[in-house]
């Protein structure tokens, strides 16, 4: 019966060495994967201001190639010289750009400005990483053509 008793002790020892060793390697890749995921995003922690310099520096279609930055410094130049429904010198102006970081190398880019009395909002999301800028809604993607042609939206 001795010989029974070692041989379940012995099975018993190399399932436990094989357990705790699989435990130990899953924790092992698992900490590897929880601390590449904080690098990565601390990689991108702080370049708002980049984010924000991609959507200015982009170029619109409508831009004839300037870029966004430049026709809108042009865009409140051109809507003076409208007059509003009231009659009254068309304005533009105040503009104010934030960015907020979302995921690693993306982000949210924000632009307010003032439309004569009614304040609007353009959103674009930028991905650092591959040098992306896309539009979000129908502020950010007609603004440029509103720009260009020097009119104030609805």
């Amino acid at each position: 019966m001795s010989e029974a008793g070692e041989a379940k002790k012995e099975g018993s020892a190399v399932a436990a060495i094989i357990g705790w060793g699989g435990l130990l390697a899953f924790m092992g890749v698992f900490a590897w994967l929880i601390i590449n995921q904080i690098r990565s995003g601390e990689i991108w922690i702080g370049k708002e201001p980049e984010a924000i310099a991609a959507v200015r520096d982009s170029k619109p279609r409508e831009g004839n190639g300037l870029t966004l930055g430049d026709m809108l410094k042009g865009y409140s130049l051109k809507v003076r010289d409208l007059k509003t429904a009231a009659g009254e010198r068309a304005y533009v102006g105040e503009f104010s750009w934030d960015a907020s970081q979302k995921n690693g190398p993306e982000f949210e880019v924000q632009l307010r400005w003032k439309e004569n009395q009614r304040t609007r909002v353009a959103l674009w999301r930028v991905n650092l990483e591959k040098g992306e800028v896309r539009p979000q809604g129908t502020e950010a993607t007609t603004l440029p053509k509103r720009a260009a042609e020097g009119t104030i939206g609805d």
